[in-house]
């Protein structure tokens, strides 16, 4: 069953933990599923001193994902890899000492790898901005 989130069209991919983006009926590519669990922000970035009567504004909080692999040499080519990447959030049923089932679509990200390994199969990846359909970037 696909789902439509942030203008795509989304169909999990069981077998290999990843979905299907479709626009418009038409497939665009295959990119990883992640679970909204490991959505992680960074503590706020201290801003530093301003000039008096100047209004002092945070940057805001940096976010980052675990993105999972389907074997090392994927994961190791992401790695070795700069340009950005989307990936489909996910959120997950739990039951108690079994392993998680994907559960519905939260939102399509951009975002990059950062190189930090996480487990064997999963690495650090940094949100950019949330995707938006090309007739809408």
């Amino acid at each position: 069953m696909s789902q439509i989130v942030d203008g795509f069209e989304l169909k999990f991919v069981s077998r290999v933990r990843k979905a299907e983006r479709r626009q418009n009926g038409r497939l665009i590519d295959t990119i990883p599923v992640t679970w909204a669990k490991t959505w992680r922000q960074a503590p706020p970035v201290r801003p530093t001193a301003a000039p008096k009567g100047s209004k002092v504004v945070a940057a805001p909080k940096e976010i980052f994902l675990e993105v999972w692999y389907h074997d090392a040499a994927e994961m190791e080519a992401r790695k070795a890899d700069s340009a950005p990447f989307v990936v489909a959030l996910a959120s997950t049923q739990s039951a108690e000492g079994k392993p998680d089932k994907f559960s519905e679509f939260r939102g399509v990200f951009e975002v990059t790898a950062t190189g930090e390994v996480l487990s064997p199969n999963s690495l650090e990846s940094k949100v950019i901005r949330r995707a938006k359909p090309a007739a809408e970037a």
